[in-house]
């Protein structure tokens, strides 16, 4: 689980009470089930009213109120073990614990799951980026475009239902 400093919780808590019900009850189930604290808060600033918050007060809201497992950390750490692994059989082969023939099947086992972890992260790793930068190019564009069009009420609702669109693509294209 990551842990981050208590921050400021109720800058969230006052935000999420301006909202209507149908935009509290869709930003809660979002946060419950996204593995992002930054997604999270990019979809916050996609709802109307949008979060003004710092992502610091909503990253600790987020973890006070549904704790996620750093699952990236998770598998760093089952490297460092599938390699301290794979010397441990080099070690025991060398002290002649274990035959060669034995301690060639397992490091090959264990290299491969290395390998698959490895790629693992890197999966992770760069879906994670990928999304974030989609993510964060969208709110940036339709935070633009609103503040170029704040004095014209009819494109202001276009741009909100715009960027209702933009979201629904993105997590459509996504899952995918």
């Amino acid at each position: 689980m990551i842990e981050t400093q208590v921050r400021d919780t109720n800058t969230v808590g006052a935000w999420l009470t301006a909202l209507g019900k149908t935009e509290k009850d869709s930003f809660l189930h979002y946060v419950k089930n996204s593995t992002s604290e930054i997604e999270s808060y990019l979809y916050a600033r996609f709802l109307r009213p949008g979060y003004s918050g710092s992502i610091a007060d909503l990253s600790a809201w987020v973890q006070e109120k549904y704790p996620k497992q750093d699952l990236r950390k998770v598998l760093l750490i089952e490297i460092d073990s599938l390699k301290m692994d794979i010397d441990n059989v080099r070690d025991m082969t060398n002290t002649g614990m274990l035959d060669y023939a034995t301690a060639a099947t397992k490091i090959s086992v264990l290299q491969k799951e290395l390998r698959s972890h490895i790629q693992a992260v890197r999966q992770l790793t760069d879906g994670v980026d990928r999304r974030g930068l989609l993510l964060a190019g969208a709110d940036r564009c339709l935070r633009e475009l609103m503040n170029s069009f704040e004095d014209s009420p009819t494109m202001a609702d276009l741009l909100d239902d715009a960027s209702i669109v933009v979201w629904s693509t993105i997590e459509r294209e996504e899952k995918t």
